[in-house]
This record gives C-alpha cells, structure tokens and sequence, in this order.
C-alpha cells in the first residue's frame, strides 16, 4: 500500500507510460491520481493548519499527471508515421516532464515536510521507504 502510495506521487503516470504504445490515456487515470491523493492525505494525516501546502503537493502531482497524459496521448497518436528519432524524442520529451514534474512535486512536499512535527515526518518516511524494507 505504502509503496503504490510512493508511486503515485514520484511516477503520477508510470502505468501509463507502460501502455503508451496499446492504448491512448484516459479519464480513469485522472480518477486514479485523485484517489492517490486522497489516501495519501489520510495516510499523511494533513491537519488543516496543512491544507494550504497539501493542496501545493496535490496540484504538482495533477500538473505532473495532466502534462506526462497530453504527452503520452500526443505520442499514441503519432507513433504510426514517427521515424524513429521522434519516437525517441516523444519518448525524451515524457521522460523530461516527468522529471520536471517530479521537481516541482518535490518541493512543494518539501515544504509541507519541514513544518510537520516529528510523528507526522515519521509517518511520511514510513510511506516514502519502498515496500521492501517494510519487511526487514
């Protein structure tokens, strides 16, 4: 749960870079980015005093997910007459705003983080550890 959490905020769209070549994106993923967002703000426990940098963190990762599915689904429609350096440029082109979205997620949370007490970080890095180490 904690891992697909993790992966919902630092790859908003990793499923469907996956299907980029069998399907366009769809609403469903918008829906799934909300849901992730809703659980990961129960998980963190954001208190109210915390929604003004929550909905920072949740607008990243809206913009990260919106901007990766226009490029995907820019990428699925063009994918039969690409030659092959644009299908490596559409490719880099996901990549890049990925990493650009992954930034600006970054620090809005960064923010949000910094002024949680303690318990509440602990609760963050516990949801932040990959699913892994969760069994060690």
């Amino acid at each position: 749960m904690k891992f697909i959490l993790v992966a919902a905020m630092l790859l908003c769209t990793s499923a469907s870079w996956a299907q980029a070549g069998a399907s366009a994106p769809s609403s469903r993923h918008t829906e799934s980015v909300e849901d992730r967002i809703k659980t990961l703000h129960a998980e963190l426990k954001i208190t109210p005093a915390e929604e003004e940098k929550w909905s920072k963190v949740a607008d990243a990762m809206r913009s990260n997910a919106q901007t990766v599915d226009a490029l995907i689904e820019k990428r699925h429609e063009d994918a039969m007459k690409e030659t092959a350096v644009e299908n490596l440029r559409s490719w880099s082109d996901i990549a890049q705003a990925h990493a650009d979205g992954s930034k600006a997620l970054l620090t809005a949370f960064d923010a949000l983080y910094t002024d949680m007490p303690d318990a509440q970080k602990k609760i963050a890095d516990d949801a932040f550890r990959p699913a892994e180490s969760h069994a060690k």
